[in-house]
């Protein structure tokens, strides 16, 4: 490893001195950093807060999570985010300590979002199958897409 502590921490000063925005150009490359503070050096959540706009456990918590996870399915869009940051600061995420959540596998709400081009689509999509709920569109999409992926 080429890099200190100190070294994600000048960059997550840098973005944090950014205006606030929900870019995930932004998000991103800040939750990248957080995991490797999380997950290479230790560093407690708590302490998160002084080098992020972050005010809430949860958040820090979402954010290690979240650049894990989109790391590790290879998210093109996350990966394009965070390129610099994988030359600069490379992380070995298959070693990272992540403790696996275990999710109810009876039913379970799912909650997403939607550019305006995709909820453009889906509408579409609903009005050619006359469908009036966007839960019963969905939940017919993912039905049909999961079929395809266990094929």
């Amino acid at each position: 490893m080429g890099y200190t502590k100190d070294d994600i921490v000048k960059e997550l000063l840098k973005i944090k001195s950014e205006p606030k925005t929900k870019e995930p150009y932004v998000i991103d490359r800040r939750n990248y950093l957080i995991a490797i503070l999380y997950y290479t050096f230790n560093v407690k959540e708590k302490e998160l807060f002084t080098y992020t706009n972050l005010t809430s456990s949860s958040t820090i918590n979402y954010a290690k999570r979240a650049a894990y996870n989109l790391y590790k399915i290879k998210d093109p869009l996350f990966l394009k985010n965070v390129n610099e940051f994988i030359k600069l600061y490379p992380a070995e995420f298959n070693d990272f300590d992540v403790k696996k959540r275990e999710y109810n596998t009876t039913a379970s709400t799912v909650s997403i979002t939607l550019t305006h081009n995709q909820l453009a689509s889906f509408s579409r999509y609903m009005q050619s199958k006359k469908i009036d709920k966007p839960e019963v569109a969905a939940k017919q999409l993912i039905l049909s897409v999961l079929k395809l992926w266990e094929e």
